[in-house]
């Protein structure tokens, strides 16, 4: 589901890199079709409005106002359309607005395959009233299609990363390269090669490679979507924007078929599982959270949510939180470090997690990422109701230890 909160690192790092050769690969196309426009960020064509308001001319600057407008408008429907799926509780919310820009993609193809290229200056000029309502047709569909990306991967990511502009990308690129090179040589400094072989191999893995990885990564794919958009339109224009169509398209089917679990709490008054096992909510201690991975088709395989977002927000007053997983949850190596480390940051808050419900490929996944080194043999749980009495058995062995203390 669409939220910095659902998605993993790895996942959000996947979404931004496949969304940017999008941004590059359409941009580039529009920018051929209408004579220099450019559709995936507002910079300039916001110059060029004010160069043509400075000037008088009120064509351009109705034109590209127009343009500005309509990227606002794409973000503005996707913070519409997400919030909406958030509250009528959608399986999947990223789905809709990504959905949207496949149907605006395809509007302009046909546009295209109708009229292939458009002279900018007659446009805009008024001397044709054909070529002047196509540019518009096209360039705001286009514009309105990057804003509604751009907005629908700054909430993915939690406002961390944008897909249709580079100049941030390219910024924090500097700043966190400069950042990385500096850790490198302070872990290096006076020491012999074999060291500054080892410090590399363990950096795989530390935050600032990683953003660093990203960024170029994100940078890349949008120079790779300009070029495979310029050789595309050359050989192809027709068909120029069938590409991003079909891909967003698969985004969408692997998003329906494998989508990312939510990590729902669990009451005891309507869990029919609880309520099985005799379970009252009165009985159970006010410092026990229990968890459950959740998702509205709960015979379909899923991926395991971000777990650090989801620790980061559990009430203070839960001393010990247990998570039920499904059969059905996928974890990959990278989601289950992303555990792991929410076990790390629990422990740290003097909080204990327990975990019940795993398979024997889920316990595999788990000893290769290192959850096993972290949890307890004992916080390991074959079903809910041992989870639970684990859960009461640490808060009373905290209670007795805090009143020896005392």
């Amino acid at each position: 589901m669409l939220s910095a909160a659902a998605y993993s690192f790895r996942q959000k790092s996947r979404l931004a890199i496949s969304l940017s050769w999008i941004a590059g690969y359409t941009n580039v196309v529009t920018f051929l079709v209408c004579g220099g426009i450019v559709v995936s960020h507002t910079t300039g064509n916001v110059t060029h409005f004010a160069e043509a308001l400075a000037y008088g001319r009120w064509l351009p600057t109705f034109y590209f106002l127009f343009v500005v407008t309509s990227f606002f408008a794409g973000a503005v429907t996707s913070a519409v359309m997400t919030e909406v799926a958030r509250r009528r509780g959608l399986a999947s919310k990223y789905i809709l607005p990504i959905a949207l820009e496949a149907v605006l993609l395809c509007a302009m193809a046909i546009w295209i395959r109708l009229q292939p290229s458009i002279d900018w200056n007659e446009a805009v000029a008024g001397s044709t009233t054909t070529g002047l309502w196509t540019l518009c047709w096209l360039t705001g569909l286009g514009s309105f299609a990057m804003g509604l990306q751009n907005a629908t991967i700054t909430r993915v990511s939690g406002a961390v990363v944008r897909t249709t502009h580079l100049t941030g990308v390219v910024t924090d690129l500097g700043l966190e390269g400069v950042q990385l090179l500096l850790w490198y040589r302070d872990r290096t400094r006076s020491k012999r090669s074999q060291r500054a072989g080892r410090v590399l191999r363990v950096s795989v893995r530390h935050p600032t490679v990683l953003r660093v990885l990203l960024l170029a990564s994100i940078l890349g794919s949008f120079i790779f979507g300009a070029i495979a958009g310029t050789l595309a339109y050359r050989w192809v224009p027709a068909l120029a924007l069938l590409a991003p169509v079909s891909f967003l398209l698969a985004i969408i089917l692997i998003d329906w078929r494998k989508p990312i679990a939510d990590v729902r709490e669990l009451d005891p008054t309507t869990d029919s599982e609880l309520r099985a096992a005799g379970i009252v909510k009165s009985l159970l201690p006010t410092e026990l959270g229990i968890y459950r991975l959740f998702h509205r088709r709960n015979n379909a395989m899923h991926h395991a949510p971000d777990f650090q977002s989801w620790a980061d927000r559990l009430p203070a007053h839960w001393r010990v939180i247990i998570v039920a997983v499904s059969p059905l949850t996928h974890f990959d190596v990278d989601e289950a470090m992303g555990l792991r480390a929410a076990i790390e940051r629990l422990k740290v808050d003097g909080r204990r997690l327990v975990v019940c419900g795993l398979t024997r490929q889920h316990y595999k996944v788990f000893d290769d990422a290192g959850v096993t080194q972290v949890l307890r043999s004992e916080d390991l749980c074959p079903d809910l109701e041992f989870a639970i009495a684990r859960g009461i058995d640490l808060l009373e062995s905290s209670a007795h230890v805090t009143r020896l203390r005392t």
